[in-house]
């Protein structure tokens, strides 16, 4: 019985990985309900990881619990230890992750692709540290920014990748077109891309640069409303009403006043203004984290906080913001799939209260139905679940599930 029991006991346990993972500088890409999370720094190894795992949101979670993700580090042991590599979803399919990243002057370049194994690929642009990339709307091209360092020293650049093709080139751009460095880059429904930042001393935000990918031209545009103050080390997203949320970032080694900021591009010129929300909790990330949005919800991941420039203290949590209305955002520990929100309302109480609308509505009876079934579905997929842990015990399969890489191939 004890036997059956450890055996019952490992064979759950590997199915979610329920250890933190303590990182900055990874990179996070969004695709098939999945955020995939890669590399990054830790205190013990700070030259990078090639940690790879996913969160899944295709189901409900509660930041209080456990956490659905799994570790995929064994598909990327091949893979360099890097830190603030930059990766996204591209190709006609939108089902390959492409991960550009760099360690010692030398260039690095992955592709991930319907869940295989990772693949290089050949790269002939040594020495240039990426800030951005983005992949065009029909999945044909990826746009990588950054500036050089050693015999690229003083250039900056964009290189424009062929996926359908896997044949990279260089476009390069005199310096007083594009300034010296440009900070996350969005793309916008019409193709365009915006640089949300331009660095000069601390990135300012007056002044948008944005490149079309349409015709290959750049402009730069002067924006309206409240700039958002100096900062790095912040994160950028597109909402699904075209508003670009930055969030976080750092001044001289300390927090922003402003940690939240939102531009709005549908109007000409685009428009700073600055959302109401409550403070964000002691544990949210200030600078080296991610952002994704997935329906309302940007999800904050990983990082540092409590940053001041003697103390840095690295995050192992998620956090969430929901945005769901333009001028009312709320840290929420609930994530809901498909939470889409039809009417926009002047207070954050009634909107919460419309996510309760149907449970409230339902009879008393009905609940009771709800409970019965509910019981009895548990108890049904608890016996069924045993008794398949039994005969796979019988036949003494094993299950094994691959540890989080704590090491990585030195280059």
């Amino acid at each position: 019985m004890s036997r059956y029991f450890m055996f019952f006991y490992i064979f759950f346990s590997q199915l979610i990985i329920t250890s933190p993972y303590t990182l900055v500088g990874r990179s996070a890409s969004y695709m098939d309900d999945k955020i995939y999370f890669l590399g990054g720094y830790t205190e013990k190894y700070f030259s990078g990881t090639n940690d790879f795992f996913y969160l899944d949101v295709s189901k409900p979670f509660n930041l209080d619990s456990t956490l659905p993700i799994s570790d995929l580090s064994n598909d990327s042991r091949y893979v360099n230890a890097h830190g603030n590599g930059v990766s996204t979803i591209c190709d006609p399919n939108k089902d390959t992750i492409f991960l550009i990243c760099g360690v010692s002057e030398k260039q690095f370049y992955y592709r991930f692709i319907n869940n295989k194994e990772w693949d290089m690929i050949p790269s002939t642009n040594d020495g240039i540290q990426w800030t951005s990339a983005v992949c065009n709307k029909n999945g044909t091209y990826i746009y990588i920014y950054g500036s050089g360092s050693g015999v690229n020293n003083g250039k900056y650049m964009m290189n424009i990748i062929n996926t359908t093709k896997t044949h990279w080139y260089l476009e390069s751009y005199d310096s007083n077109i594009v300034p010296k460095y440009l900070a996350s880059a969005i793309l916008l429904p019409d193709g365009r891309i915006a640089y949300i930042g331009e660095r000069i001393n601390d990135f300012l935000f007056r002044n948008i640069y944005i490149y079309d990918t349409n015709d290959g031209t750049w402009i730069n545009m002067s924006t309206s409303g409240i700039e958002p103050s100096p900062r790095y080390s912040h994160t950028a997203v597109l909402t699904q009403d075209d508003l670009i949320i930055i969030y976080g970032g750092v001044n001289k080694g300390s927090p922003v006043p402003d940690q939240i900021s939102v531009l709005d591009t549908k109007v000409n010129p685009f428009d700073w203004f600055i959302p109401n929300i409550d403070p964000a909790p002691s544990s949210a990330p200030i600078s080296g984290h991610t952002a994704t949005l997935v329906g309302n919800y940007m999800i904050i991941a990983f990082g540092n906080y409590n940053h001041t420039p003697q103390n840095i203290v690295y995050s192992d949590q998620i956090h969430m913001i929901d945005v769901s209305e333009k001028n009312n955002y709320k840290w929420v520990k609930s994530f809901t799939p498909n939470n889409t929100y039809t009417i926009e309302s002047a207070s954050t109480t009634e909107s919460a209260s419309a996510t309760k609308s149907a449970n409230a509505t339902k009879s008393p009876g009905a609940a009771h139905a709800a409970i019965i079934g509910g019981t009895t579905c548990v108890i049904a997929t608890v016996i069924i679940i045993i008794s398949v842990s039994y005969l796979l015990y019988r036949r003494k399969r094993t299950v094994i599930y691959a540890p989080q890489a704590k090491h990585a191939i030195n280059c």
